[in-house]
């Protein structure tokens, strides 16, 4: 019973510190190339190095930090323009490979679709719920376009890839998110390829919006809290 509270304590330290790091990129405070020095935040916030080497790893994950021989963490922060870029390129391309990979699309497909659907709206968006999220939100997004015909297409869009950040930065948009997945779903299953297309990129460009819409506000606490 001791050794499974300990497990839990130390995963609620880890949970802590990688949100204070990360909060620390998004909002500005560390900035583009910046050594993240782990003694320095183990003082500041008051740990050992082991969580803050664990916050890293999974930092590293989320593109905010790249690991650099003889140099450590270095600060790589995902911008606005990232953002803008990367949501509005694969709203264009994830919309053109679902709208190509819906005719290809079996009964069982559109099960395997309704399933994940149903997990994916019963879940309860938390730090402990938030990867296995990440992992059905992929697996939905990839069966949809698993039957597109373009393998170039299918390629590039695997390559922009979903950032793992996202769900757990926009929880508060988590029921809105869900109703478009299942509008997504619906439109797979009255099989109409335009109407799949025009579901999938207006879910990607909200998406891109939500995000930067955390940004700013994360941006407009930080500036308030210096004045201060």
């Amino acid at each position: 019973m001791d050794n499974a509270n300990s497990k839990r304590d130390k995963s609620t330290i880890v949970k802590n510190v990688t949100r204070s790091l990360r909060k620390a990129i998004l909002n500005g405070t560390l900035k583009k190339g910046e050594r993240l020095i782990q003694e320095e935040w183990a003082d500041r916030l008051e740990v050992s190095r082991m969580p803050i080497r664990e916050a890293l790893t999974q930092l590293q994950m989320e593109g905010l930090v790249e690991m650099v021989p003889h140099k450590g963490a270095i600060v790589t922060p995902i911008t606005r323009d990232d953002i803008e870029e990367i949501y509005h390129t694969r709203s264009l391309l994830e919309g053109l490979a679902v709208e190509k990979s819906l005719p290809y699309l079996t009964k069982e497909d559109k099960e395997k679709l309704k399933g994940i659907l149903i997990e994916m709206e019963g879940i309860q968006l938390s730090d402990e719920t938030n990867e296995h999220y990440i992992l059905l939100n992929a697996a939905f997004h990839e069966t949809l376009r698993k039957g597109c015909p373009w393998p170039r297409v299918q390629k590039m869009v695997e390559t922009l890839g979903i950032s793992p950040i996202a769900p757990n930065l926009l929880i508060d948009y988590y029921p809105e998110t869900q109703r478009e997945h299942r509008m997504i779903y619906e439109a797979a299953l009255r099989g109409d390829p335009a109407e799949l297309r025009a579901a999938v990129k207006f879910h990607i460009l909200r998406t891109k919006n939500n995000l930067i819409t955390y940004m700013e506000l994360l941006n407009t606490k930080n500036h308030l809290y210096k004045e201060c």
